[in-house]
């Protein structure tokens, strides 16, 4: 079942890869973990009550962000030391080791794209877990030292906080469980049956690997003399940036030239945004990236009287998406004549 589950999980991850739309992202991760009180028995019969304090987790993931989802693997190891055993009639304390878990998961996540800087999300994980125990007691010495490996699962609730373009912070709940594990007690015919589950706070800080280049912008062709037409330029910027890249300048360039070819024109620079972030935000950014190619053409010799400036924010997106999501072609600044 992991098998089948781990190639699924890995044809998806390559779908993914593949589209220009999917982005890279790794991450390391820490926080706490609590392990609660629980009724364990041997052979079946006798009812008893490691206790646990409380322990750490640490790990790190990488995965594909699609639009509002994201599809992750991730390695953690969690550990609590233990405290005291608890019978019905009797209490143990002293006794040392701990129980710790190294763990492979396959994690979905979605994100609630609200417009403001947190982010909250869901998720849930399964995979594998080799769950340890270890447990020396006053008086009998180890009690058992073992491994097994198990079926687990995860509930994840947390949000996000965008630092910047590159990297993001997470701060989640996770309730991490596994299917029950059973121990053999050394120099004993007594098998020891309990129970892994958990809470844990984890932090998370995740790189995003820069998105593919958007194609090479080519300017519109101009109109035949015998037809004349509205002749446009297209400019495009990287995510969450409004700076001309070089070759945005070009194009830029070119629309100089053909104003000074043509006479006295009327120039409409427009600014747009993708559909990530607030309304608001896209926006400002739209009539940013305006301004800046506005700029350059009135350096390039374009007189500012015949330049109208606006942005768009996310409107009239070049191409339609769901919100949310990062589209290469709809950041642009389109210079249009008339």
């Amino acid at each position: 079942m992991r098998l089948t589950a781990g190639i699924w999980f890995c044809s998806a991850l390559a779908l993914l890869a593949a589209d220009a739309r999917a982005q890279l992202y790794i991450g390391a991760e820490g926080g706490w973990t609590g392990l609660p009180d629980r009724s364990d028995t041997i052979s079946g019969v006798t009812s008893v009550t490691a206790r646990f304090n409380n322990g750490f987790n640490a790990g790190f993931r990488g995965g594909y962000e699609w639009g509002p989802w994201r599809f992750e693997e991730e390695y953690s190891y969690r550990q609590n030391s233990a405290r005291d055993l608890v019978g019905n009639n009797f209490i143990i304390k002293g006794v040392s080791g701990d129980r710790h878990t190294n763990s492979i998961m396959s994690n979905v996540l979605y994100d609630f794209t609200l417009g403001y800087p947190i982010t909250p999300h869901v998720g849930f994980g399964v995979g594998a877990l080799d769950v340890f125990d270890g447990l020396k007691v006053p008086g009998i010495g180890q009690l058992f030292n073992n491994s097994s490996w198990q079926f687990g699962y995860q509930g994840i609730a947390g949000i996000r906080y965008n630092l910047n373009p590159t990297f993001t912070l997470d701060l989640d709940y996770r309730y991490f469980a596994t299917t029950r594990p059973t121990f053999n007690i050394p120099n004993t015919n007594l098998r020891y049956r309990t129970g892994y589950y958990t809470n844990n706070f984890v932090a998370s800080l995740i790189y995003r690997f820069a998105p593919p280049p958007p194609p090479t912008p080519v300017p519109v062709e101009a109109p035949a003399p015998a037809a004349p037409a509205p002749q446009v330029f297209l400019v495009f910027f990287d995510w969450d940036r409004a700076d001309v890249t070089p070759a945005g300048m070009e194009v830029v360039r070119l629309a100089a030239n053909a104003y000074k070819d043509g006479g006295s024109v009327r120039l409409q620079v427009t600014g747009y945004t993708d559909l990530s972030g607030s309304p608001g935000y896209n926006q400002r950014l739209s009539e940013r990236r305006a301004n800046n190619v506005a700029n350059v053409l009135a350096n390039l010799g374009v007189a500012r009287s015949d330049m109208a400036v606006s942005g768009r924010g996310e409107n009239d997106p070049r191409v339609p998406t769901p919100k949310g999501v990062r589209e290469p072609q709809n950041r642009r600044v389109e210079i249009g004549f008339s």
